[in-house]
């Protein structure tokens, strides 16, 4: 009688061990997973961000400029009722393509793109209010990112 109960009180049996064993590796594999979706995210972000940034510095430097200096520096006379610029042009007197070295450095093909147009669809040289859009896209991975900022100038 008294051996008995000194065996079933040894310890684990090698069952218990095992399941336990498992299931710990079943939680692990999950924290693991959870770190990794993680730093996608953060890294998502950190984009996001950046390319929200200059869209951000690229609005404030626009909003700088007379109406005049605008049509000026995108090469136009404000005779129409749009106009769009790009990053990557190759001119390079383009008054987009400063902007270009900045997204290339922080966005894995960062470009972007510049558009002024009418808000009452007259010619920008005479209208009372423009709106720019600043588009900046990015690739992450197999995907193509956006952001897009936008002001209205009066």
């Amino acid at each position: 009688m008294m051996r008995r109960n000194a065996e079933s009180q040894a310890g684990f049996s090698l069952v218990e061990v095992i399941v336990s064993l498992a299931l710990l590796a079943g939680v692990l594999l999950s924290v693991a997973g959870m770190f990794v979706v993680g730093q996608r995210q953060v890294l998502r972000g950190r984009h996001q961000s950046t390319a929200l940034a200059a869209a951000q510095t690229m609005l404030e430097d626009i909003g700088g400029w007379n109406h005049a200096a605008t049509w000026e520096r995108f090469d136009s006379t404000g005779d129409v009722a749009s106009l769009i610029a790009l990053t990557t042009d190759p001119n390079p007197n383009s008054i987009a393509s400063k902007w270009q070295p900045f997204l290339q450095e922080g966005l894995a093909n960062g470009r972007a793109e510049i558009r002024v147009e009418s808000c009452d669809g007259v010619n920008l040289n005479v209208a009372e209010a423009v709106r720019v859009v600043v588009t900046v896209r990015w690739d992450e991975k197999t995907l193509t990112r956006q952001a897009e900022l936008a002001m209205v100038r009066l």
